[in-house]
């Protein structure tokens, strides 16, 4: 049985994310089907099978999105599902960034935080995306710290209020001094 046809005898459930992620496993070339799957089907319950499936993949082994980055950023712009676009997002939480891609990273995930049509999941996500981008270029930091006191002066729920908050407590953090002797 085809990758394609696991997916919709599985269903949206966890049982069948659990089962496609343990045939992915850490194989690179399964792992390029299921992401070819929820990129580019034509079906778009597949596209939000396969999505379930790579998220539950991507937890033991996240640099199996790694090659897959510049795609997980492309289809943040495109009309797919909100599935689809959080498992981009939140894939990205953990795998390696390739280094062409953080300023490109860092717009959109700036972009989503601020944006507050976009589903609470996806600005979470990109919450942790974008603290990534400032560990990396500290000088980012209060845009984002300015950003994400924007997001809480209105209520945007707990998983955003969470995130924001202790990202804030990072922002807000002196740097480290060199210790006395």
């Amino acid at each position: 049985m085809d990758l394609r046809s696991q997916l919709l005898t599985g269903g949206h459930s966890r049982a069948g994310a659990d089962h496609i992620a343990a045939y992915v496993g850490d194989d690179p070339e399964r792992f390029a089907a299921l992401i070819h799957l929820m990129l580019h089907d034509g079906s778009e319950r597949v596209r939000q099978l396969a999505a379930h499936g790579v998220s539950v993949a991507c937890d033991p082994c996240p640099d199996l999105a790694t090659p897959y980055v510049k795609d997980l950023l492309a289809v943040l712009d495109k009309p797919v599902h909100e599935g689809v676009q959080r498992t981009s997002i939140r894939v990205m939480q953990r795998c390696t960034l390739p280094k062409a891609l953080h300023g490109r990273i860092t717009e959109a995930m700036f972009a989503r935080i601020a944006d507050p049509a976009r589903a609470i999941a996806q600005r979470a996500f990109a919450i942790t995306v974008a603290m990534r981008m400032v560990k990396a270029y500290p000088e980012l930091g209060e845009e984002l710290r300015l950003l994400l006191d924007d997001v809480l002066r209105v209520d945007p729920g707990p998983a955003i209020r969470s995130r924001a908050t202790k990202a804030l407590k990072v922002l807000h953090r002196p740097a480290t001094a060199t210790p006395r002797r």
